[in-house]
C-alpha cells in the first residue's frame, strides 16, 4: 500500500473512532444525567435494526445501532483524513473542504433525525448539533494535530498579503 494512502487509511480510522466515542459519550452523559441508563438512546434507536418488529433485546438493539453508527463514523473519518490530505497538497482546496464539513455535518445531522424519526424516537435538533458538532472538533483537532503544518499552510495561502505583498 503506498504511504499516502496508508497514511489516509490510519488517521481516518482513528478520527472516525474518535467521533463515534465523542457521540457515544455525549448521549451516554445525557442519558443518565435525565435518569435513563448510559445506552437508552441507541437502545431506543437500535430497536428496529435489531428486531424489525422492534421487540428484541435491547442490547442487541445497542449492538446493532453502534455498529451501524461506527461504520458511518469510520467512513467520515476517511473522507476526513482524504479531505485534510488533499488540502495540505493544494491549500487552495481548504474553502472547499470547509464547505464540505459543513453540508457533511448538516447532512448527518438531517440523515440522523430521519433515521430517529422512523425509529419513533424524538431527539431534540439541539443534542444532535451539539453531539455532532463536538465530535467534528474533536475530529478536526485530531486531524490538525496529526497535520501541524496544514493551518499555517492554508492561513498563510489565504492570507492576501503572503500571496501578493504590498511594496512598502
Amino acid at each position: 500500500m503506498k504511504p499516502d494512502r496508508a497514511r489516509v487509511m490510519s488517521e481516518g480510522l482513528i478520527t472516525g473512532l474518535i467521533g463515534y466515542v465523542v457521540i457515544v459519550l455525549f448521549y451516554g452523559i445525557l442519558n443518565v444525567i435525565t435518569g435513563q441508563s448510559f445506552f437508552s438512546t441507541a437502545a431506543h434507536l437500535g430497536a428496529g435494526l435489531a428486531s424489525p418488529s422492534g421487540r428484541g433485546s435491547a442490547i442487541g438493539a445497542v449492538l446493532a445501532f453502534n455498529g451501524l453508527h461506527v461504520i458511518a463514523f469510520l467512513l467520515v473519518g476517511l473522507v476526513a483524513a482524504w479531505i485534510v490530505m488533499q488540502t495540505e497538497r493544494h491549500p487552495s482546496f481548504f474553502v472547499l473542504a470547509l464547505f464540505i464539513g459543513i453540508a457533511g455535518l448538516f447532512g448527518i445531522m438531517a440523515g440522523f433525525l430521519s433515521f430517529a424519526a422512523r425509529s419513533g424516537i424524538e431527539l431534540p435538533i439541539g443534542s444532535v448539533f451539539a453531539a455532532n458538532l463536538l465530535a467534528g472538533v474533536a475530529m478536526g483537532a485530531y486531524l490538525l494535530k496529526a497535520h501541524p503544518r496544514l493551518w499555517a499552510e492554508v492561513r498563510d495561502h489565504l492570507d492576501p498579503e503572503t500571496e501578493h505583498p504590498v511594496p512598502h
